[in-house]
């Protein structure tokens, strides 16, 4: 097998070799700005060095593989440091080179390379194209075990698992089909060059992806974006020429007429498109979305978010200064502002950072943003000059240019609820990109709806404490009641008794009872709590037949009171007698004057127990259930608080009792008052 260089002519496979070394150049460059020195890195740039002299060569001259001693030696080093790297890439740690040697399998792919290259040249074609075929399966099986021990990580390394994959099924198309007919295929062979030039730009992007290589390459954003658009752009005209060329073709008369006018429309849409703003923009922002890295460790960040947001009370005074904080750490800026706007696009200033505070021609610039972006969700970066509204804010505000501010909207159903202002260090500065709004609408949502949250259980606060207050107001009108029902008594009975001693003595005594239980109530309004429970043994039936002689009798039809066996309890006499009189005076007004209502007090066991029953209307299943125990419910308009059935089912249930009702419309209810003895 001899050597046989034979110059070629200007081909189109040629200037593929030739695109591809240039490619692998510029990528050997920026792996040499890189300062790791691991295993990964090395061998990438040997297997890289390798496909600069393999690309070389091939353009310069029509070396079929495997062809010769030369090509024999070129496509094993290439395939062989290609395997080595592959090597490397298993191993998910950064390694030195020199462990990486030690290992017994790396020394075992060595020994084989070498004893390969040795005795290579004494076999034939077919032999050494069918090694080559192995190799490659050899390689793709790598491939495969590398996309499978990656994980949770497959993102970041499907760009290196379609680089590699696809240069070595083409290599492996290229030498299946040379092993089968014996010899390689020409036009096949010429289009390996182009094959690499598309997979390199996947294997530009793993390496960056590839957190674990530690090769942290950088490529500028608008060289990426520039070479897209005229690699676009090249395509593009392509297409226009396979396409004059088929109207030159089929066009008959018209074909020179079709060929200019299509020709030139395509070229000037073209122009459009390389020169429209808004395209250029959108391609930016594509290729920095999915060919480079984040900016932000995202995982990391929402972690100290979550934490940070912890520290939050449900109910919070503090809470606004905390999710300053939490703006500001999210991004990492110095400073910052917390602002509301009020109903009337007042801005209220609710937390700041202590060497910042927003004055007042600020506070008028997130007016102005009020109403310009009321129902919009913009971030502004008032250092971008190129930004119209930035410009226009500050022309209305009569502010300078200001270098560092950021300003993020704060949404609350789909309208503006205010606005933080963040104003970073010198050395923070961050570009307002598309990642930078990204990630900081995601943080605004998460960081606005705690501080929603904690703006509503204020209000959730202040409303319990009217709805306290308007409870109190409403037991003690209810006490008014009782009051102004012993009052009405005594004043009845004093038109007939007004002469009897006995009387005056009664009369004063019921005097000093109210009294004395206006005092107890205006003690529990000035200390705002419930007073103490007073409990003493009462002789169930004497407290009964006091209570309906002093307070039922203005009402009819009048109670009567039947005791079974009477008893005694230990409890608060004066409740539990209003409690009673409550239930009594219902029965009273639910009853015509020719009904009667009864009470039955009788004593078992274990507990005591006290029936109230009436002829009256009745009530119906459903408002037993529904509305008879509902605070503040009542069917006597604004005669009655609806709070005499409920206060004295909470104090039966707080005494271990049980209230019962049964009831039918127009037959009449009845109350049935269990307490335990002990």
């Amino acid at each position: 097998m001899t050597d046989v260089f034979v110059p070629v002519t200007l081909e189109f496979g040629r200037y593929g070799f030739w695109f591809a070394g240039l490619g692998y150049l510029l990528f050997w460059a920026l792996l040499l700005t890189v300062k790791t020195n691991n295993a990964q890195k090395i061998l990438l740039s040997i297997y890289t060095l390798v496909c600069i002299g393999w690309a070389y060569i091939n353009s310069n001259t029509e070396i079929l593989p495997f062809s010769s001693h030369a090509s024999f030696i070129l496509e094993n080093l290439q395939k062989y440091s290609l395997a080595l790297f592959l090597f490397a890439a298993l191993s998910r740690s950064e390694q030195k080179l020199s462990q990486l040697l030690w290992q017994p399998k790396l020394r075992f792919v060595l020994a084989t390379f070498v004893i390969w290259l040795a005795t290579g040249f004494f076999v034939s074609t077919q032999m050494q194209l069918l090694a080559a075929l192995i190799l490659t399966v050899i390689l793709l099986a790598m491939v495969e075990a590398i996309y499978r021990q990656a994980g949770i990580q497959k993102w970041q390394f499907k760009p290196l698992v379609i680089a590699v994959a696809g240069s070595v099924l083409f290599d492996f198309y290229l030498l299946a089909e040379a092993a089968l007919l014996g010899e390689v295929n020409r036009q096949t062979w010429q289009a390996r060059g182009y094959v690499h030039v598309m997979m390199l730009p996947f294997l530009v992007v793993a390496v960056k992806r590839i957190k674990s290589w530690g090769i942290n390459v950088y490529v500028s954003r608008d060289i990426v974006l520039q070479s897209s658009m005229v690699l676009g752009a090249g395509i593009y005209l392509c297409i226009l020429a396979v396409v004059g060329y088929y109207l030159s073709y089929f066009g008959g008369d018209w074909t020179t007429l079709l060929q200019v006018v299509f020709i030139v429309s395509g070229c000037v849409v073209l122009s459009v498109l390389l020169f429209s703003n808004s395209i250029r923009r959108k391609s930016k922002v594509f290729i920095e979305k999915h060919f480079f890295a984040n900016t932000f460790d995202y995982r990391l960040k929402w972690v100290e978010l979550s934490r940070q947001l912890k520290q939050i009370e449900i109910v919070d005074q503090n809470a606004p200064q905390v999710c300053l904080q939490a703006w500001c750490q999210a991004i990492g800026y110095s400073h910052g502002a917390l602002i509301k706007f009020a109903q009337d696009e007042t801005p209220i200033l609710l937390a700041h950072t202590l060497a910042y505070q927003p004055e007042s021609q600020l506070l008028q610039l997130t007016q102005a943003y009020q109403r310009e972006f009321n129902h919009k969700y913009w971030l502004l970066d008032f250092s971008d000059t190129q930004d119209e509204h930035v410009n226009k804010l500050l022309s209305e505000t009569g502010l300078t240019q200001n270098n560092s501010l950021l300003l993020v909207p704060i949404q609350q159903n789909s309208r503006l609820w205010g606005c933080c202002l963040l104003k970073p260090e010198v050395n923070e500065k961050l570009k307002l990109n598309w990642e930078l709004r990204d990630y900081m609408s995601a943080v605004s949502e998460q960081i606005s709806s705690y501080l929603f949250m904690s703006e509503a259980s204020k209000e959730l606060s202040e409303n319990a404490q009217f709805v306290a207050f308007s409870r109190m107001s409403a037991f003690v009108v209810h006490d008014l009641k009782n009051i102004k029902a012993q009052i009405d008594m005594l004043l009845k009975n004093a038109e007939r008794h007004r002469d009897n001693p006995e009387f005056i003595d009664d009369a004063f005594t019921t005097i000093e009872a109210m009294q004395q239980r206006l005092h107890n109530m205006l003690s529990q309004l000035t200390n705002k709590q419930a007073g103490t429970e007073r409990l003493a043994r009462v002789k169930v039936g004497a407290m009964l037949s006091t209570l309906l002689a002093q307070r039922c009798q203005t009402h009819t039809p009048v109670p009567t009171l039947q005791i079974i066996r009477d008893c005694e309890l230990l409890i608060d006499s004066e409740r539990f007698s209003n409690v009673i009189f409550h239930l009594v005076d219902n029965a009273q007004q639910a009853t015509p004057e020719l009904g009667s209502v009864t009470l039955t007090l009788d004593c078992h066991d274990q507990f005591m127990q006290l029936e109230i029953s009436d002829t009256g209307c009745g009530m119906s299943e459903e408002f037993i259930r529904e509305r008879l125990f509902k605070p503040f419910d009542t069917t006597k308009g604004n005669a009655g608080m609806g709070i005499g059935a409920y206060d004295a089912q909470s104090f039966i249930v707080q005494n271990g009792g049980r209230l019962m009702v049964q009831s039918k419309l127009t037959i009449g209810s009845t109350f049935t008052i269990r307490l335990p003895l002990n």
